[in-house]
């Protein structure tokens, strides 16, 4: 397939209007009713990235396909998961014991980015190390199985999976003392950001890419082949992928990326429980 390699650099602009503004407006907002304002948020800019993958494609064979309601499900029920820790987090905070050495009286939103750059340090090993071990792989292949990209793949993943991931940064993140409304602000921008990862909108990210995980780089982490998706495991920032040598791009190789999925298993599973089952299968 064909594609234009001067349609998506009129949008650089508009990344990065979408991707700054929505790190501000959640650092800023009050911690009343905090949870549902960024749910609020979330949709919003769900439906903008949504709008804009229709009308400006990456790939127009990934605009539309089976697996929408699938996807809806696995955000509905992975966010769930987020929310429900975080929610725990606020009941259980003063019972807890904390290290208070986290840097409280920095500027807010130094605070939300040391956050989200510790929490993307333990997703990104455990990301990476779901490639390396088998048990693990069979949870996160869950992730690979779409053969197409858009905004809502980011939270397609096993439930046992996004615990995993999600839980040793945010552990640590508590027990050194952040406040648990800027964690969850952290997981919020973390959320907008999967869906600039993961869209099917044509953007560049211009020198955001070098810095951010974006879709022109991720995208060469979704490819069929399994060895060649051992890159770009990176969730919100790609400093750990150049600090541990698995960073990867290739923007003059258009037609390079070819298919994605998981080429090795094309008859995955395609509903809810089929995908969770299989993913426990080396572990019952």
């Amino acid at each position: 397939m064909k594609r234009s390699p001067t349609v998506g650099k009129q949008f650089s602009l508009i990344y990065s209007i979408l991707m700054l503004s929505s790190i501000l407006i959640i650092v800023y907002l009050p911690n009343d009713y905090l949870t549902f304002t960024i749910m609020g948020i979330l949709f919003i800019y769900g439906v903008l990235i949504r709008k804009l993958e229709i009308m400006y494609p990456y790939d127009p064979l990934w605009v539309n396909g089976w697996d929408d309601s699938l996807d809806r499900f696995y955000y509905f029920i992975n966010y769930s998961i987020k929310i429900s820790a975080l929610y725990s987090l606020h009941l259980i905070s003063d019972f807890l014991p904390r290290f208070h050495i986290f840097p409280n009286q920095i500027p807010i939103i130094f605070q939300v980015l040391l956050i989200l750059l510790i929490i993307d340090f333990f997703v990104y090993w455990v990301h990476r190390l779901s490639h390396v071990y088998p048990f693990l792989w069979d949870l996160h292949s869950i992730h690979h199985s779409s053969k197409r990209l858009y905004f809502l793949n980011g939270e397609k993943r096993h439930a046992l999976h996004q615990l995993l991931e999600g839980t040793p940064g945010l552990a640590l993140v508590y027990f050194i003392g952040a406040d648990v409304s800027l964690i969850s602000k952290a997981f919020g921008i973390l959320a907008i950001n999967m869906f600039f990862q993961h869209t099917n909108w044509n953007y560049k990210s211009s020198f955001w890419k070098r810095i951010i995980c974006t879709a022109e780089v991720h995208r060469w982490h979704h490819r069929q082949d399994y060895k060649d998706a051992q890159v770009n495991y990176g969730a919100w920032l790609r400093i750990w992928d150049q600090i541990f040598k698995s960073s990867f791009d290739a923007p003059d190789s258009r037609e390079a990326l070819g298919g994605v999925g998981i080429a090795e298993e094309p008859h995955y599973p395609t509903t809810y429980l089929g995908q969770f089952y299989r993913g426990l299968k080396k572990i019952i």
